[in-house]
């Protein structure tokens, strides 16, 4: 009896510790993910799915519960904006992401932690962001101020339909610092090859988004399968693949 009346003590903490929670083999609807944006060309955003540009509750090649993010060619964003205007300074972060790309295109977006207030003020655009380089490399990539480019700091050989479970920390500052796991394994970032690394996270306000940004040179298609955004490592256990 004790040990359920602590149980139920202690529910609600760990509860509300979880502040994203999409699953799509649990039947889960992609808009638990938060904010839909698409967009066709640059500008023209579209509220609603088509044929060409869509989010919507699917399965992969494998038959695998999936929110499928579907680009035709042409086409610059299919996401999700996770957190819409509620991260804040001075925390700590952690993020699951479990996802597949159908195929390699260099430019392709799948995650980005994207700068919304600074900008005006040569804040940076993109302080974070997971990119395809080629036909073969995913790269973490880290963008100090606006002025700035993106800056690898870590890359790795990946397959097309091949899932990846991705776990990032952010501690939000100017500095604050991030680290990166792929399934379940720490990395090692930037040329000291540190594992933590010291950027500048939150010069203004960034939010998570995920799916399909730029690439926009042949149809893209990315399968989200899991995500779970917390604010402590087991928070995002299942996603990250901890």
């Amino acid at each position: 009896m004790r040990l359920f009346i602590r149980a139920l003590i202690l529910a609600p903490a760990a509860l509300g510790a979880l502040l994203v929670d999409f699953n799509a083999a649990r039947g889960d609807d992609p808009k638990a993910l938060g904010l839909r944006n698409l967009e066709a060309a640059r500008g023209d955003k579209r509220s609603e799915n088509s044929a060409d540009l869509y989010i919507k509750a699917d399965k992969d090649a494998d038959g695998a519960a999936a929110a499928h993010f579907h680009r035709a060619k042409a086409n610059i964003r299919a996401e999700y904006h996770a957190l819409n205007e509620e991260t804040q300074a001075g925390k700590t972060y952690w993020i699951g992401y479990d996802v597949s790309i159908k195929k390699l295109q260099k430019g392709l977006m799948i995650w980005q932690f994207k700068e919304y207030i600074a900008n005006k003020d040569k804040g940076a655009n993109i302080p974070l962001c997971l990119e395809v380089i080629d036909s073969t490399h995913l790269e973490f990539q880290y963008q100090a101020s606006n002025g700035a480019k993106r800056v690898g700091q870590w890359q790795k050989t990946i397959s097309p339909n091949q899932r990846y479970k991705i776990g990032i920390a952010i501690n939000t500052g100017s500095p604050g610092w991030v680290e990166l796991y792929i399934d379940g394994k720490q990395q090692r970032l930037g040329d000291d090859s540190v594992k933590r690394l010291t950027a500048t996270t939150f010069p203004g306000r960034a939010d998570p988004k995920f799916g399909a940004y730029g690439g926009e040179a042949i149809d893209i298609d990315t399968f989200v399968y899991d995500v779970q955004i917390g604010e402590s490592k087991a928070d995002v256990a299942r996603a990250a693949g901890f």
